[in-house]
């Protein structure tokens, strides 16, 4: 015998593994799914049939269908679990009014509230002893006239080797911000050529040393952007020492830019050791390393964060690469006219 579409329909509402509440137009309670039951601690019997307003104030129902949540998610804690609720409108068609989503994400909070300890403890634990180290050398190194000239070799060998501590803690910390929604994106207009020139001049240094050669090609006429500097700059950095590290002896990187149909195109190509088509659509997961890059030093996280970073600026990061002969990152970045809407952090992978 054939189950009727309404009954399979309500057997799948019953095995959901989240609460679903609908009301009609007038705010009656017309279902209550066994999961919702659960989370809202109450029996459906009671509820349908009757209308939100008429239900006592202090009840988790109403508590939950008198949230504002068709915008975004609200989350309230009820009785010790945190429900996360969402509203969608129905169309006429399917029955009209409310329907309710809810889920229990007690434990992801907890599990964010673990990632935020633990970014609190490795900066206060790793970092700092490690910033309060590198400041020592530093001033050591400054000291050039009064040691001699072996011991200023040596201090500038631990001075490298701190600052690469240093990126790689840093490169932790922040997925496990990425991931807890805490990485801070703070924006202001500002001019991006001397920040390109900047990036430049370090790349240009950076290849010298492992023997390669830099070619920059910026434009020159880039109007102001609205972008987090500190961010950007990373970004670029990150991507010009992959194609230095990437790149044999007598190899060339070049860095550009170009304005076009609103974006800034920046772009980092090199004639390295490339990534093979089947690693391209995984080059951005966190952790991931083409198999080419294995006998390299680095976390794995860079590349991972270079995206969440400029995707928070609302712009977008590919790459086009053959194995062999060398990759093409390519950052776009959003003119944006005066007086945008921006926001100023990233909540996850959310923006405004």
């Amino acid at each position: 015998m054939q189950v009727e579409p309404e009954k399979n329909a309500a057997m799948l509402l019953e095995r959901l593994d989240c609460g679903v509440v609908h009301l009609d137009d007038t705010g009656k309670v017309l279902l209550v799914n066994s999961k919702a039951e659960e989370l809202l601690h109450v029996q459906r019997g009671r509820v349908l049939g009757r209308r939100v307003d008429m239900l006592p104030l202090r009840t988790p129902l109403y508590r939950v269908l008198s949230e504002d949540s068709q915008d975004a998610p609200v989350e309230m804690s009820l009785e010790g679990t945190v429900i996360q609720v969402r509203s969608f409108g129905l169309p006429a068609g399917c029955g009209g009014g409310e329907l309710y989503q809810l889920r229990d994400v007690t434990a992801e909070r907890k599990e964010r509230r673990q990632r935020e300890e633990f970014v609190a403890m490795m900066t206060h634990d790793l970092k700092s002893p490690l910033t309060v180290i590198m400041g020592y050398i530093q001033a050591l190194v400054g000291e050039k006239a009064k040691i001699d000239a072996s011991l200023h070799l040596f201090l500038g060998e631990m001075d490298k080797s701190s600052a690469k501590m240093l990126s790689m803690i840093d490169d932790v910390l922040d997925a496990y911000r990425l991931e807890a929604g805490l990485l801070q994106i703070d924006r202001c207009r500002c001019d991006i050529r001397p920040l390109l020139e900047g990036c430049s001049r370090d790349g240009e240094r950076e290849a010298a040393v492992h023997g390669s050669s830099f070619q920059s090609e910026l434009c020159d006429e880039i109007p102001p952007l609205e972008l987090d500097s500190k961010q950007i700059s990373r970004v670029f950095a990150n991507l010009i020492g992959n194609a230095v590290k990437f790149t044999p002896r007598r190899g060339t990187i070049t860095f550009s830019s170009e304005v076009r149909d609103g974006f800034l195109r920046v772009q980092v190509a090199d004639t390295g050791i490339g990534i093979p088509p089947e690693e391209l659509p995984r080059i951005f997961n966190k952790y991931f390393r083409a198999q080419g890059a294995h006998g390299f030093k680095g976390t794995g996280l860079g590349l991972t964060i270079s995206k969440a970073i400029v995707e928070a600026h609302g712009g977008s990061i590919g790459v086009e690469s053959t194995a062999g002969k060398g990759s093409r990152f390519s950052v776009l970045l959003p003119l944006r006219e005066e007086g945008s809407h921006l926001s100023v952090k990233v909540q996850g992978q959310e923006t405004d």
